[in-house]
């Protein structure tokens, strides 16, 4: 077996250790999982969690929405994107 070192957040790994604790299990046995079932989210097609949020299937549907409204109509998506979001706050 290999090993991978992977670098995170120390709340992160706070929360991965409390969860393996929990479920009495090791790190690595609950990263391994973790990896598993997220392959095998993918392999069966299904787009990540995150993509599968509320917010972000409202705004898909939006964008949808949109594109088949605007069809053939010409105009910059980029700038108005910029303009709708404001100015970015990292």
């Amino acid at each position: 077996m290999a090993k991978v070192m992977i670098t995170m957040p120390n709340e992160f790994l706070k929360q991965v250790d409390k969860v393996a604790a929990g479920e009495h299990r090791t790190r690595s046995e609950f990263i391994r999982e973790a990896i598993r079932a997220y392959i095998a989210e993918r392999a069966a097609g299904n787009p990540p969690a995150r993509l599968r949020a509320p917010g972000i299937r409202a705004a898909v549907e939006l964008q949808d929405r949109s594109r088949e409204q605007l069809r053939g109509v010409k105009f910059d998506s980029v700038a108005l994107i910029r303009k709708m979001r404001g100015p970015l706050k990292w």
